[in-house]
């Protein structure tokens, strides 16, 4: 009997089948990869996910970088702010003094109040030169971003300022010392009020004490007599909101664009150095029945009025970075040691007389700054805290 034997598959069916394989196995490996690759870009979905919070703390650091240096410790921070300080209270006193010696009548008699102020800004602008980052010769900020401020808020920004040195000059020449001090007392209260209407702030009750402490001092220093008119109580509430609305867009505006201090000045003397240019004279020479185009220069003259000028910059570069490193109002707090310290120079180097209401009054400033101070502390202190318990209790840290 004849075992009947299988067929072999023939060699064209062989390589049909092989081919066959192929395909099978080469589709099922490209189907691992996709998968492999879903599944890797779902991690990256989901560690992105949970570095969000971290992406924030980034951009809050890059925003702090802006404002207080990067890589900034807490330690160099109080160094930095205590050479704000320094520097801004050390020039405010020193140019009141030369001013004096400047425009006084014992002095040099250039009593041109608003074209100085002009000149100060002219010569202000020209920190703009070096405010250019080395990355290209580009303006930008700690965080690498391009640093720019909209013309709309540098136009808002020089109006209002040229108003608040405008309105300070006319209200000095319609009122009486004593008011026109007592309206530079108002600016703090202005501004709490503006910064409490406008952007929502609280203040602490002991900020608030602190505050009244340090009016209360400067007031009893500063205010003799007090006479009132209409046309000059106008120009004292005009000076002082619009002095108070100065500073506290200084800081606002530093924030809203991460812009840093000295490219915000750089940005904004060049317009008002033009409009106190522009209008100084005329404005002086109805303050003071002269035209600054007549007086007569001397080579003494010339010199206070470099310094001035000199002085002047380093005034505008601290201010503006006190103000964006810390506030409006607690720049114009602390700011009244400057008060306290423009009675003593002016005892010790003009012989000025000072009295002991005099030494009362600054006595008791002094110690309203001492109280604000601390207030401002514990307030930072408690903020920070509440942060990082709510940063607990969300399971952050």
């Amino acid at each position: 009997r004849t075992r009947s034997r299988p067929q072999r598959p023939s060699a064209r069916c062989s390589s049909a089948r092989r081919e066959r394989l192929k395909t099978v196995s080469g589709s099922t490996r490209t189907t691992r990869f996709k998968a492999g690759a879903s599944r890797g870009r779902s991690r990256l979905r989901r560690g992105r996910s949970v570095s969000g919070g971290e992406g924030a703390v980034r951009s809050n650091g890059n925003r702090r970088k802006m404002l207080f240096g990067a890589d900034e410790s807490p330690a160099q921070k109080k160094i930095v702010d205590a050479a704000a300080w320094s520097l801004n209270i050390f020039t405010s006193v020193a140019i009141v003094m030369v001013n004096k010696q400047l425009m006084n009548g014992s002095g040099y008699g250039f009593s041109f109040a608003t074209t100085l102020c002009g000149l100060h800004f002219l010569c202000t602008s020209s920190i703009g030169l070096f405010t250019s980052s080395n990355k290209g010769g580009s303006d930008v900020n700690a965080s690498g971003e391009k640093m720019r401020v909209p013309p709309n808020d540098i136009a808002m920004f020089v109006i209002v300022a040229a108003t608040s040195i405008i309105g300070l000059n006319m209200s000095l020449m319609l009122n009486t010392i004593g008011f026109y001090q007592v309206c530079k007392l108002a600016q703090i209260p202005t501004m709490c009020v503006l910064e409490g209407t406008l952007m929502g702030k609280k203040f602490g009750r002991k900020v608030i004490q602190a505050i009244v402490i340090v009016l209360m001092g400067v007031g009893i220093a500063t205010v003799s007599d007090v006479e009132m008119n209409f046309q000059g109580t106008v120009a004292a509430i005009v000076g002082v909101v619009s002095t108070s609305g100065q500073q506290i867009l200084v800081a606002h505006l530093q924030k809203k664009h991460s812009v840093t201090s000295n490219f915000l000045l750089a940005k904004t003397s060049p317009y008002m150095a033009a409009s106190m240019l522009l209008f100084g004279p005329a404005m002086d020479e109805l303050v003071t029945g002269k035209w600054v185009f007549d007086y007569e220069w001397s080579s003494a003259s010339l010199t206070f009025l470099a310094v001035s000028c000199f002085f002047a910059v380093l005034v505008n570069i601290s201010s503006f970075l006190c103000i964006g490193r810390f506030s409006a109002v607690s720049f114009q707090v602390i700011g009244h040691v400057k008060t306290c310290l423009v009675f003593f120079f002016g005892w010790v180097i003009f012989a000025a007389p000072i009295t002991a209401r005099n030494v009362m009054g600054c006595s008791l400033a002094v110690v309203g700054m001492i109280y604000y101070s601390h207030a401002k502390t514990q307030e930072a202190v408690r903020v920070t805290t509440s942060a990082s318990g709510g940063n607990i209790a969300n399971g952050k840290l």
